[in-house]
């Protein structure tokens, strides 16, 4: 009797959880293993039109969409577009973050209302932080260019500029994810224990020193995970380039998401795209490897 209790009440868990693994499968899981095999397959968009929805329409090709993907000038410019926004993004933002929370991890009147005003910018919608920045980096009537004028300078046209398009971007993301990264950094600062640093105020230690051999060290498991968060939001970066320059000028600021995008969703090749997409997921899977063996050496 006690068995057959236990079997349906394992039986009752399995129940409750279907609904989920269901709706993992058909959203997450499907769509995965499809992209995989359209991958190996030279779809047509008419073909794809008539077909089912477990059915995948198109001669097998092989490797072949791979093949042309890493011989595809474009893609090349995309990966590079997409480091050059990765080597701004990622230290701007994880160095800025470190810095916010040693300001406000702070026992000062006040300090609850500075961490919520630096926290706001993550909340905003990429489109509308894109509007704004739009506006402060408008050629003509912005207002950076207008600040500049003031002190005799004529900016360029930021946004229109191959050399300065890519890095608007990359500080405009930087703006609204620091306060982001600076809570994650401010909740392992407050679990430093205090008695290291009493240790080191006898020591007669100063406060760069501090954070050279205490601080940074014992933040090292989050920055691991933060440095991967910011590689992916590197590496997904696509709304921003969408709605601010639509991968000009001359392909400037083209990255790997928007080109994948451009060649699924507006000149359906759908086998290219998704060759492509998977060479990114193998490039992030590859850097994470290294980050974290990198990162686990030199915390061990």
């Amino acid at each position: 009797m006690k068995l057959l209790r236990r079997k349906l009440g394992d039986l009752s868990a399995y129940l409750f959880i279907l609904p989920a693994f269901i709706i993992l499968g058909l959203f997450l899981i499907f769509p995965v293993a499809w992209s995989v095999v359209a991958s190996f397959k030279d779809i047509k968009p008419i073909a794809l039109q008539n077909s089912g929805l477990f059915e995948i329409p198109g001669a097998f090709v092989g490797f072949d969409h791979y093949v042309a993907a890493l011989s595809n000038p474009l893609f090349i410019k995309a990966i590079v577009n997409t480091t050059y926004f990765a080597i701004i993004f990622i230290p701007i933002t994880m160095f800025g973050s470190v810095i916010l929370a040693l300001l406000v991890n702070q026992k000062l009147p006040g300090v609850s209302f500075v961490r919520s005003i630096f926290f706001v910018p993550y909340i905003f919608s990429i489109v509308s932080a894109s509007l704004v920045f739009m506006f402060l980096f408008n050629g003509d009537r912005g207002l950076i260019n207008a600040l500049l004028m003031k002190i005799g300078l004529d900016g360029p046209n930021w946004l229109a500029s191959t050399l300065w398009a890519m890095p608007v971007i990359a500080i405009m993301s930087c703006w609204r994810n620091i306060g982001y990264f600076m809570i994650i950094y401010l909740s392992g600062l407050q679990n430093i224990p205090k008695d290291l640093y009493e240790v080191a105020d006898v020591e007669g230690a100063t406060a760069v020193q501090k954070f050279r051999y205490v601080t940074w060290p014992l933040l090292g498991r989050i920055s691991l995970v933060v440095m991967i968060l910011l590689l992916i939001n590197s590496l997904n970066v696509f709304q921003e380039i969408y709605i601010m320059t639509g991968g000009g000028p001359a392909d400037s600021t083209v990255t790997v998401p928007f080109l994948i995008f451009n060649r699924a969703f507006k000149y359906y090749e759908i086998g290219p795209a998704a060759a492509m997409s998977y060479i990114l997921f193998v490039i992030v899977v590859i850097i994470t490897i290294i980050q974290r063996k990198v990162v686990a050496k030199r915390l061990g």
